[in-house]
């Protein structure tokens, strides 16, 4: 299946982003809409059909893509994909959210326990050889990602999050050894994926400040996805980008110091604050309330709040994203999809 231009656009997402690198004029911003399972709805597959189905996840991509006229694509693995290969049970409803049904240990002392992923562990194969042919139909038309997990998101997965975080301030040393693999085996799935000729995103959704304190994030989080965001932009050349639900601005003088080429934040941010905050240092993407404001709200309440997000990423020296806070929820109608997306067309350059 063939990937075309939007008819509301007139560039493809590689000629828009050579030319916004570039400083000479483009169509538009760059946008996600976070999609997420909606992808499923577009090519008549639940939730459960959809991620476990190689042909259902290349379709989604490629209808999204020419539905919508995204920016780029990507499957996978995320967080769930990779705790998978880690031996988690996750259960995938046939309409809802993932979920982790059993966790391959039960205590933070069988840490020994755990196998280092291969291409052949869980479902990791689907997810390369889907992001593999995404990669090929794409070529010359849009870039490709992968997506991967934080470190503390993941180890919440592995042995279970209120477990972690009991872990972390009565076992601080055996959470380092924990760490230690999550981060060494994240590295491996980069080095899976990196042969593909892709980019990368990391998401952590765990670390955010509402679920851990500032101590925590620069003691837990910040040392592995500083490692693993050094990893990825040696290996790929390109540096990831960076999301993390919640609250994080207490941590952002941490987030400045990773090799990260974007930070995503949540609707719950300032975007002006972001913005200002991160304006010589990242590429900034945010934040439109997802549920709030296109689930839910008019066309006018989308539209004030995406000129509002565009005018603060005029801050950002080094670029701004449009997208929401986080996934949209799967009630989102593709009205209000076109509603978010027309009007960052709309006001791109207000």
């Amino acid at each position: 299946m063939e990937l075309k231009i939007h008819p509301k656009d007139k560039m493809t997402p590689l000629e828009r982003a050579k030319a916004i690198a570039e400083k000479r004029d483009y169509d538009r911003i760059i946008m996600d809409p976070f999609l997420g399972e909606i992808k499923a709805r577009l090519i008549g597959k639940n939730t459960r059909e959809y991620w476990r189905n190689e042909d259902s996840l290349v379709m989604g991509d490629i209808v999204s893509m020419n539905r919508f006229g995204l920016d780029g694509m990507g499957v996978g693995p995320n967080a769930y994909g990779i705790a998978e290969a880690m031996g988690v049970v996750p259960h995938y409803p046939e309409q809802g959210l993932i979920y982790v049904e059993s966790h391959p240990i039960n205590s933070i002392d069988e840490v020994n326990k755990l196998k280092d992923i291969t291409l052949d562990s869980g479902s990791l194969k689907m997810y390369y050889n889907a992001t593999a042919r995404l990669r090929e139909v794409a070529d010359g038309f849009c870039g490709v990602g992968a997506s991967v997990s934080g470190p503390i998101t993941l180890a919440g997965f592995v042995l279970g999050t209120d477990k972690l975080l009991k872990a972390m301030i009565k076992s601080p040393d055996k959470v380092h050894d924990f760490l230690r693999y999550i981060t060494d085996n994240v590295k491996k799935v980069v080095d899976i994926f990196n042969v593909l000729d892709i980019g990368f995103s990391m998401a952590d959704p765990i670390a955010s400040c509402t679920m851990i304190s500032p101590k925590m994030y620069k003691d837990f989080a910040y040392p592995y996805t500083l490692e693993i965001s050094s990893y990825i932009k040696e290996k790929s050349g390109r540096a990831p980008s960076y999301h993390v639900c919640g609250n994080t601005k207490k941590v952002w003088k941490y987030v400045k110091n990773l090799d990260i080429g974007l930070f995503s934040v949540d609707n719950e941010m300032d975007i002006d604050e972001t913005c200002e905050f991160f304006a010589d240092s990242k590429m900034v993407a945010g934040n439109v309330a997802p549920v709030y404001t296109i689930c839910n709200g008019t066309q006018e309440n989308i539209e004030d709040e995406v000129k509002r997000c565009i005018l603060a990423g005029k801050k950002c020296k080094k670029g701004f994203v449009l997208t929401p806070g986080c996934n949209l929820p799967l009630a989102t109608t593709d009205e209000k999809i076109d509603m978010f997306l027309n009007a960052g067309r709309k006001y791109s350059f207000i």
